[in-house]
This record gives structure tokens, sequence and C-alpha cells, in this order.
């Protein structure tokens, strides 16, 4: 007579480990060295990105903050450590911003910044609702759109150099209505403007695209629920597609504003600050610190106090424009 097995059977312990949730020894072992694998092959891919992420924006940003500790005059002695001297230095300098040229570099960008973010979100959601609008060539326009955004910097000031020159197309247009215009890049009003229209022009494009795949990506039954209830296009725009685009709007404006904090190609090359530091720029006055002056140590000290200041008014952006993110 056969006899009845002591325990049960493997088959029913098994079922029972999966039943209760648990995994086989052997099939746990193969899942996580395949686990295993697949993360070593990820950052084996990462690798390279992250080898140059560490070294030119980790290492230099470390390096940076721990420069502007220092006194350093190159090539004429060794680093001497200050502790905080030279924050306590520009910051002494509040009290008679005009004159120095730090302060004056920041409330100059300020400006700048505050005009080309509207500016430059203004024109590319314009530009954005124009070309979800064309029903023929929107490829032909967009490229069109696109240009000013994959041309050098360096081509765009000179094309803009020869615009704002005296007898430039500009003051020529000008001349067919009766105006005499203005030299525009020495002139102290209006050589900070034309820096603001150039980069207006230039940066449009590129937040153009953002807005048209965030306008692709709206949901088309709140649009014509809204119009089925006798909404006009004004009152669904700024009603619906506003609110529904605030996500982008706050990329828009944030990426703006980093970028317009940061000018200095078109600075450098088309004004080198002048006239009468109207256009010096933050990274302006960096460079001059570091490289003209040999002031190594306030020129990080500088860039610390940018970095600061850009970053406290992203969050404040984020906090008025798109407070949902938030929650």
């Amino acid at each position: 007579m056969a006899t009845q097995p002591a325990g049960p059977s493997i088959a029913s312990a098994q079922a029972g480990l999966v039943k209760e949730g648990g995994a086989l020894p052997g099939r746990k072992r193969r899942g996580s060295a395949k686990q295993r694998s697949e993360t070593l092959a990820a950052y084996l891919f990462l690798t390279p990105y992250l080898f140059v992420l560490c070294l030119f924006f980790f290492f230099v940003s470390l390096y940076g903050i721990g420069l502007s500790f220092f006194r350093i005059d190159l090539g004429f002695g060794a680093a001497t450590f200050v502790g905080f001297k030279n924050y306590i230095q520009l910051f002494n300098q509040l009290a008679n911003p005009g004159l120095s040229d730090f302060w004056t570099s920041m409330w100059n960008i300020l400006k700048f910044t505050v005009c080309v973010v509207i500016g430059q979100t203004i024109l590319a959601l314009l530009l954005a609702l124009l070309l979800q609008t064309i029903k023929t060539g929107k490829s032909a326009f967009r490229t069109m759109f696109y240009v000013p955004a994959v041309t050098s910097s360096v081509a765009t000031s000179l094309i803009f150099l020869w615009l704002y020159n005296p007898n430039g197309l500009i003051n020529y247009v000008l001349s067919l209505a009766g105006i005499h215009g203005p030299d525009w890049l020495n002139n102290v009003f209006w050589a900070l403007p034309a820096l603001m229209l150039l980069n207006i022009w230039s940066t449009a494009a590129t937040f153009m695209i953002y807005f048209l795949a965030a306008l692709q990506d709206l949901p088309t039954d709140v649009l014509e629920a809204a119009q089925v209830d006798g909404a006009g296009p004004w009152q669904s725009f700024s009603l619906i597609t506003v609110p529904l685009l605030r996500p982008t709007i706050f990329l828009v404006v944030a990426l703006g504003t980093i970028g317009a904090f940061q000018m200095f190609d078109q600075a450098k090359f088309m004004t080198n600050g002048q006239p009468l530091n109207s256009t010096l720029t933050p990274m302006l006055e960096i460079y001059n610190e570091a490289f003209n002056n040999g002031g190594f140590g306030q020129a990080s000290a500088m860039s610390v106090i940018l970095f600061l200041i850009i970053f406290v008014i992203t969050i404040l952006q984020r906090r008025m424009i798109d407070p949902g993110a938030q929650r």
C-alpha cells in the first residue's frame, strides 16, 4: 500500500508562495541579476554625460564658490583667504550703487529681463497661435519663424549692427516718415532698448515651439464645450487656453529669465557695456573683473550673488504663475 507524503507537495508549496505574493528563490535571483545588468547598462550609457556634468558643472560651481572666499590677483601672487570680505565689499557698495559697476549692471539687467521676458513670451505665444491657425504651408512658416533661433549670435549681432548704424536700414525707414533716427548703440537712452529688441527677436522662436506643442496637447473637448456654451474666441483664449497653458508659461518665463540674466555676447560684441555703462550686464562685469582686472575672487562672489538672485526670482515666478505645481 502506498504511503501518503508527510507534508505538502513541492508544487503546492510553490503555488502557496506565488499566491502569498512571494517569489521563487531561483526566479528572484534571475530577476535581480537581470535588473542589475539593465541598471549597469543604463549607467554605462549615461557615463559620458555624467562625467561632463560633474566636471564642468558641479566641480566648477563648487570651485567658483570656493574662489569667492579668496583674494586672487592673477599673476601677482598667491591666493589669500579673506572669508566673506568679497561679499561684504559688494554689499557695502549698495549704499552708492551709481559708483559700483556691479550694481549698475544688476539694475540694467533687471530692466532688460523684465522687458525681454514679457516681450518674448507674448511674441512666442502669438506666433504659436498663428501657426496653429494656418492651414497651408505650416511647415514653411514654422521653419521661417524658427530661423532666428538657429542663427549664430555673432551673425545676428553683425546684422543688427548694420541695422542700428546711423546710416542703416532702420534710420533710413524712419527718414522716409520724416523722423531723424538716433545713433542707437551710442545713445544712453536707446542702447539698452536696442539690445532688448534684438534678444526678443532671436529668442521668441525657440519658445514658440514650446507653446505650439502645448497648444496641440490641449483637450479639445473642453474648448468645444466652451464654444457650445457660447464663449467667444477671446473668452475661450483668456479663460480656458491661458489657464491650461500655465505650466508652459512658467517654463518659458523661467528659461527666459535665466537666459536674460546671463546675457553676455551681444553686450560684449555690440557695445562692450557702453555708453556710460548703460548696457553693462552682470556677466560682462564678471568677465571684466576676472580677466581685465585679475580679481577672480571678487568675480566669483559676483557669480554667486547672481546665482542666488536668479534662484529666488525663479521660485517666486513658480509660485505666482503656476501655484498648482506646489501641491
